[in-house]
């Protein structure tokens, strides 16, 4: 259940983001905060906030350093020119998928793959004590904005290796939100995940969100399948409610 008493790393990402909250221990359960976010999320809709859970750790600290900072300001991140999400995304798609016919064995029906095997997804997992019991300290955040994506510029992260710098972020979660209702709902130093009310059944549709998230993320494919296939996303984007993001 949530509790007041959690570790300092928590307690400095609690200053740092600085918004009402709750705290759920490592005693707390994957359901207890599937739960917790469920109700926040209706909760929102009534008085004006997004829920974002993030998972404590010293890394996401470190990241959110940025805030307080003189020279970032989350007022000009959320007002920022719009740019072409879909244009972005293609962008990454073409530069991860250059070197395909430059590799023996390696092409892009190699990657494509067949649309099967895809897991289905229901619960956020992120948090998540892995091979043990409970959860990793995670905070419930009440984000006081009035868009889903605008949460980003609260709780940017990314800008390293091949996960997206905060602004382009923003833009592909404003997309998705416009285009499928995705909501960003936990983010930790390396994973996020989008919560949706509505599977993605189209089967065209599901091909080209599964490009956009492999370009959006290329371990999703290439770590988080079993056939190192975008037709794996695509069939567990068509039976699950929850997007799932890792950047090795």
């Amino acid at each position: 259940m949530a509790s007041e008493k959690y570790n300092q790393t928590t307690k400095e990402i609690i200053d740092k983001v600085n918004c009402p909250h709750q705290v759920f221990t490592g005693q707390s359960t994957t359901s207890e905060v599937n739960s917790a976010y469920k109700k926040a999320l209706e909760q929102g809709k009534k008085d004006g906030f997004i829920p974002v859970l993030v998972v404590s750790d010293d890394t996401m600290a470190e990241w959110l350093e940025i805030l307080e900072d003189e020279s970032y300001s989350k007022e000009d991140i959320m007002e920022q020119d719009r740019r072409d999400a879909k244009n972005i995304l293609q962008e990454r798609f073409e530069e991860y998928t250059d070197y395909l016919d430059e590799e023996e064995n390696s092409t892009m029906s190699d990657l494509m793959g067949e649309k099967k095997d895809g897991e289905t997804i229901l619960e956020l997992s992120s948090f998540e004590n892995y091979g043990e019991d409970g959860i990793q300290e995670t905070i419930l955040f009440e984000i006081p904005v009035k868009n889903p994506w605008e949460v980003i510029a609260w709780l940017p992260m990314g800008g390293w290796n091949e996960c997206p710098e905060a602004s382009e972020m923003m833009e592909v979660c404003r997309y998705w939100y416009e285009k499928y209702g995705a909501i960003p709902a936990v983010i930790s130093h390396d994973t996020l995940e989008f919560v949706v009310e509505k599977t993605v059944e189209d089967e065209e549709q599901a091909w080209q969100l599964a490009k956009e998230h492999y370009a959006f993320c290329p371990d999703r494919v290439d770590q988080g399948t079993s056939s190192g296939t975008i037709g794996e996303v695509a069939d567990c984007l068509s039976k699950s409610k929850v997007w799932f993001f890792w950047w090795d």
